[in-house]
């Protein structure tokens, strides 16, 4: 099941939105540990150097949320704007440290590719296609800035997720980002087209 173009749309976080932001992280994070899922410790997006980071990327205008139309909040976790319910988030990087530490020794050119991260929709959403989407979006973004590739990383434990991408969304995997914490390194080519 698809929830259909006109029932969501994407929006960039304001400075304002920070702790709606990192609370939807935190939920997921809270879901993961709960279901063993190896990627995110809870506590970890409230931390002030995580806080502080994500902070910036919104100031640059790369966090986005994931908007349903307008309705009545369902639950006191919902969050509803002027614009809609947010369902999710997600940011785009385009020139961040972490991603050139993660991907320089294996491409040509790190900087050819826009990054997504922290890509979440909220669990009542989830199968809708809503991640797919996102990642188009990406695509359509990094091809405003002329980029050729789409990339995203995970932890390299996190076997659902790596599955997911290569099977689902058709990334191409690497070899895993050696370290203190292996990450798992995924590709694809900007196929988007501008409309």
């Amino acid at each position: 099941m698809t929830i259909a173009a006109g029932q969501f749309s994407f929006r960039q976080a304001k400075p304002g939105e920070l702790d709606i932001f990192i609370d939807i992280l935190e939920r997921a994070a809270q879901w993961m540990e709960a279901n063993s899922l190896i990627q995110w410790i809870p506590g970890s997006f409230v931390a002030p150097k995580t806080r502080a980071h994500i902070e910036y990327t919104i100031s640059l205008g790369n966090a986005y949320f994931i908007i349903m139309d307008k309705r009545e909040p369902m639950s006191q976790q919902e969050t509803t704007t002027a614009t809609g319910k947010i369902i999710g988030t997600f940011t785009l990087n385009y020139a961040d440290p972490f991603d050139e530490m993660l991907w320089k020794d294996i491409v040509q050119d790190w900087t050819d590719a826009v990054y997504i991260h922290r890509l979440v929709v909220e669990r009542e959403y989830k199968g809708f296609g809503l991640g797919p989407k996102a990642l188009e979006f990406a695509e359509l973004e990094g091809l405003k800035r002329g980029k050729n590739y789409l990339r995203l990383d995970c932890m390299a434990d996190n076997k659902l997720l790596k599955a997911y991408y290569r099977e689902k969304a058709h990334f191409k995997e690497f070899e895993d980002f050696p370290g203190e914490r292996l990450f798992g390194r995924f590709e694809r080519p900007i196929t988007a087209t501008r409309s």
